[in-house]
C-alpha cells in the first residue's frame, strides 16, 4: 500500500486563504422595522423627550406603539365616517383621502406623548420645588452638611423633588461623587427651575463657595418667576373665558336654534341625525377650553 503524500505547509495555507471565509448571518429586516425606524429618524427630538419624561423604553418601540394607536383610531373614525355617509345616502368614496388626514393627524397625536409627560413631569416638581429648596436653605443655615440635607429631603414628603434627589442619595451611596450625581441627575430633567438651583449648587461644591448664600439667590429668582406667572395666568385666563363662553355655551344655545330657524325659512329640511352631529363637535369645543385652561394653570402655590 503506497503511502499518501505529504503535502507542503505552504501549499495547506495558501489553500486556506483562497477558500472564502464564512461570513457571520445577515438578520433580515422587516418592512415593519423599515417602516418604525424610518418614521423614528423623522422625530429627533423623541429621545431627549422620553428620558425627561422618564419613559423606559426605546424610541422604536414607542414609535411603533404610536403607529398602532393611530391605525386603532382611525379605523374607530373611518367606521363612524362611513355609518355616517351611509345614512345621508352619500358617496363614501369620501372616506379614501380621509384615510390618510386622520391616520397622519393621529400619529402626529400619539407622538407627542413624551412632551406631555415631561411636562406633567415638570409641573410635579415645580409644586414642590420652592419648599424643598428652603427647607434645603434652612438645613445648610443650621449646619448641616449637604449631603445629609439632601437625604432628609429625599425622605421628605416634597412629592416629585423628594425623588429626584432620592435618585442622587443612591447615586452617592454606590460610589458616585455628589457634584457628579447631581449633575446626572440635571441631565434627564424637565424643569429649568430644578437644573438652575442644583447646577448652582454643584458650581458652589466644585468652587469652595458657600452653597446656602448661592442657594438663597436662586431660590429667590424662582420666587419671582413663580409670582410673574401667576398674574399673567390672571391676565390671560380673561380673554380664554369670554371665548370659552361664545364658542362653549352661547353659540351651541343660541347659534343652533338660530341655525335651524334661518334653514327652515331656506327649505331646507333638517332630521335628527343632523342635528345631533354637532354634540360631538361642541363637546370637543369645550374639552379643549378647559384642558387648556387647565394646562396653563400654574402648578406651583405661593
Amino acid at each position: 500500500m503506497t503511502p499518501m503524500p505529504r503535502k507542503n505547509p505552504d501549499e495547506i495555507e495558501e489553500a486556506s486563504q483562497l477558500q472564502p471565509k464564512p461570513q457571520a448571518p445577515i438578520m433580515p429586516q422587516t418592512i415593519k422595522d423599515r417602516i418604525v425606524s424610518s418614521v423614528a429618524a423623522r422625530f429627533g427630538w423623541l429621545q431627549k423627550a422620553m428620558r425627561e419624561g422618564a419613559m423606559n423604553e426605546t424610541v422604536e418601540h414607542f414609535v411603533e406603539r404610536a403607529m398602532l394607536k393611530s391605525l386603532g383610531l382611525t379605523a374607530i373614525l373611518i367606521l363612524i365616517g362611513f355609518w355616517f355617509l351611509d345614512v345621508q345616502k352619500a358617496d363614501k368614496l369620501l372616506l379614501i383621502p380621509l384615510l390618510f388626514v386622520i391616520y397622519t393627524m393621529a400619529l402626529s397625536l400619539f407622538i407627542q406623548e413624551p412632551k406631555a409627560k415631561a411636562s406633567k413631569r415638570r409641573r410635579d416638581i415645580d409644586r414642590d420645588l420652592l419648599f424643598a429648596g428652603r427647607h434645603l436653605w434652612i438645613a445648610l443655615k443650621g449646619g448641616l452638611p449637604l449631603f445629609d440635607s439632601l437625604v432628609a429631603i429625599s425622605k421628605s414628603n416634597y412629592g416629585a423633588v423628594s425623588g429626584e434627589l432620592n435618585k442622587v442619595v443612591e447615586k452617592v451611596f454606590i460610589g458616585t461623587p455628589l457634584d457628579t450625581a447631581m449633575q446626572e441627575v440635571v441631565e434627564d430633567n424637565p424643569s429649568p427651575s430644578f437644573r438652575r438651583m442644583m447646577l448652582q449648587i454643584v458650581n458652589s461644591v466644585r468652587s469652595g463657595a458657600d452653597v446656602a448664600d448661592s442657594l438663597e439667590v436662586v431660590l429667590d429668582q424662582i420666587s419671582r418667576e413663580q409670582l410673574i406667572d401667576v398674574k399673567e395666568y390672571g391676565q390671560k385666563l380673561n380673554p380664554v373665558v369670554m371665548f370659552y363662553m361664545v364658542s362653549g355655551i352661547i353659540f351651541p344655545s343660541l347659534g343652533v336654534s338660530v341655525g335651524i330657524l334661518l334653514l327652515s325659512f331656506a327649505g331646507v329640511k333638517l332630521v335628527g341625525s343632523n342635528i345631533w352631529a354637532f354634540v360631538p363637535l361642541i363637546a370637543l369645543v369645550q374639552y379643549m377650553f378647559l384642558t387648556y385652561i387647565e394646562v396653563s394653570k400654574p402648578s406651583y402655590e405661593l
